[in-house]
């Protein structure tokens, strides 16, 4: 959904809206999300991720698809809140098919994979966007239509897995026993709220500073942007053997440092280069990120347990990029738009601290 970012502000202009309001369009899904993800989360349990990732991509693509002919504000939301059901289906039942196919080093490889899919697709669909958003601020809603296409390559290409309760009829654990058991959990949720606020604090509030050193157009901000998906791309294909030398706990500690250094360069130093040297920073941290945790949290529970111990990840998850311009838009209005990445900024450097001390370390190349 990252290319919505570059037409923000035609939305904005062409409903006149609020910062805040304008946010919503990108994270009312989220919400829906938060909320449909455990539902989802079950069901993968019970039938196992492939009738839930056909049913989430069909949902996604359609109720996407449909802002093109939307012209009100409120049916715009509600449209983009349909579509957060079909994403809660797909997106977990995409990493449960990806832990139930694969084991080890190709585990690691596939999901690296992934994620550097997600972040090619951050490079090509802005550009796109871009281009359909200089023409008219709905014409971008149309990219959300591959949604189909992707649920009938799954019907023909994917191959379906057993739910874990039918593989593990004998684990009666619930998500609730395996925070009790697994507190590595709770840092890895509390680490992924925090992951979504800080990428949405970017795809809100970015484009509306950038004007302010003359990036203006809409394709212009796509590509400006879009750099940051592309040090994702390379850092994602890179993931594997960047696994291999670091426990995840390092990898998280670089993450995390790595966004320190960018959001405080953007408040502090704000320039088209040093906002160029923030993007690249936040994206080599995203692209590992992703798929060291997802994968930590799938490894660290029995295949009984995946579907909902990652559908509360994805929950989470999607309450940050929810409750991002929520939380960030009081600050935009007393610090000013540099004032959110301050902010930002500064949480990141807490959480740095935090983990550096208290989270537990891993072997490396093993949870």
């Amino acid at each position: 959904d990252v290319y919505k970012r570059q037409v923000l502000n035609l939305i904005r202009d062409t409903f006149g809206l609020s910062t805040a309001s304008v946010g919503l369009v990108v994270t009312i899904h989220a919400l829906s999300v938060a909320i449909f993800s455990p539902l989802f989360g079950n069901i993968i349990d019970r039938i196992g991720p492939k009738k839930p990732l056909v049913f989430g991509l069909f949902v996604y693509g359609i109720a996407g698809a449909s802002g093109v002919f939307i012209t009100s504000y409120s049916m715009l939301l509600l449209s983009r809140a349909i579509m957060g059901i079909g994403i809660a289906a797909f997106f977990n039942a995409i990493t449960v098919t990806i832990l139930n196919l694969y084991e080890g080093e190709l585990r690691n490889l596939v999901m690296g994979w992934r994620t550097t899919a997600i972040s090619v697709g951050g490079i090509i669909w802005p550009i796109i966007g871009g281009f359909l958003g200089d023409i008219s601020y709905n014409l971008p809603f149309v990219i959300y239509s591959i949604g189909i296409v992707l649920a009938v390559l799954t019907i023909i290409a994917v191959p379906a897995t057993p739910g874990g309760k039918t593989r593990e009829k004998e684990d009666k654990g619930t998500i609730i026993t395996a925070l009790k058991k697994r507190p590595k959990l709770i840092a890895i949720y509390i680490f992924m709220f925090f992951l979504a606020l800080f990428l949405f604090s970017i795809v809100v509030f970015l484009p509306q500073l950038l004007p302010s050193i003359g990036i203006e157009s809409p394709l212009s901000i796509s590509l400006f942007i879009s750099e940051m998906m592309i040090f994702a791309a390379i850092a994602s294909m890179n993931y594997r053997r960047i696994r291999e030398r670091n426990s995840y706990k390092t990898i998280i500690l670089m993450t995390l440092f790595a966004w320190t250094v960018g959001f405080l360069l953007i408040s502090l130093a704000f320039s088209a280069i040093t906002t160029a040297i923030s993007l690249a920073l936040f994206g080599l941290g995203l692209g590992i990120a992703m798929p060291a945790t997802m994968t930590w949290a799938g490894e660290l529970v029995p295949v009984s347990l995946q579907g909902r111990v990652l559908s509360y990840l994805g929950a989470i998850t999607f309450s940050g990029e929810f409750l991002s311009p929520v939380l960030l838009a009081p600050v935009d209005d007393v610090l000013g738009l540099k004032g959110v990445f301050l902010v930002v900024g500064i949480a990141s450097a807490v959480l740095f601290v935090v983990y550096l001390m208290a989270l537990q370390d891993d072997t490396k190349g093993k949870t």
